[in-house]
């Protein structure tokens, strides 16, 4: 493993430990280990696939405007900046667009599956926003490393880096995780304006979750690599 993958992993760990260690989201924390040292990365991409692919079958046929997300290996490619954000957002838009309209007799149905396949695409050029965020943190973390002297490349010489950008990659989590409940209390009150069934909120936010999870498992596995 190259020195400076080994150091941006060090940062990633000490996060999820730091994150234990304050009782917060433990057992999430826990299976994102276990996860990340039982399972290749290739495997991981497949259950993030997976995972996105269940939830559209999940709400599809209640939701028909909801578009497909990201794949994992476009958002690796966003994470590498092999892809940038705007490019991301629009192969979202362009699926959007492309996807076949179908009819909805109730207007009332209508218009909320409208709000929810525009909602489910603001919620994935958020993701993606993040995910380039990280991916700039990451390569501004191996150009600080590069950068030290000598005698600066060490254990002190890690632990300087874990300090300085850990509150950078927690605060990106915490700033994401704000933003989607924003959408989703958004979300939920313009259904509930319809009288619509709102079940879809609580549905989004596990697959949220535990698509979260499988992508910090994904990540620190690629970082071994």
């Amino acid at each position: 493993m190259k020195i400076w993958k080994k150091v941006v992993l060090t940062i990633i760990i000490t996060l999820v430990v730091a994150v234990l260690g304050v009782g917060i989201w433990q057992y999430e924390n826990i299976m994102v280990l276990v996860k990340t040292a039982t399972t290749s990365s290739e495997n991981i991409a497949k259950e993030i696939d997976n995972s996105k692919k269940t939830f559209d079958e999940k709400v599809r046929q209640q939701y028909p405007s909801i578009i497909s997300d990201l794949t994992a290996e476009e958002e690796k490619k966003l994470m590498k900046g092999e892809l940038s954000v705007e490019e991301a957002v629009s192969i979202l838009t362009q699926k959007y667009k492309e996807k076949p309209k179908q009819v909805v007799a109730n207007a009332s149905r209508a218009e909320i599956d409208k709000l929810v396949g525009e909602k489910a695409i603001e919620l994935y050029s958020l993701k993606a926003y993040y995910l380039g965020q990280l991916g700039q943190l990451e390569a501004t973390v191996k150009s600080d490393y590069l950068s030290l002297p000598k005698e600066k490349k060490n254990l002190i010489g890690k632990q300087e880096l874990v300090t300085k950008y850990m509150g950078t990659a927690l605060g990106l989590l915490n700033q994401c995780d704000a933003r989607v409940e924003e959408m989703l209390a958004e979300l939920k009150t313009d259904i509930e304006k319809l009288n619509g069934d709102t079940s879809i909120i609580e549905t989004i936010r596990e697959a949220y979750k535990n698509e979260k999870n499988l992508k910090k498992a994904y990540y620190i596995k690629l970082l071994e690599e």
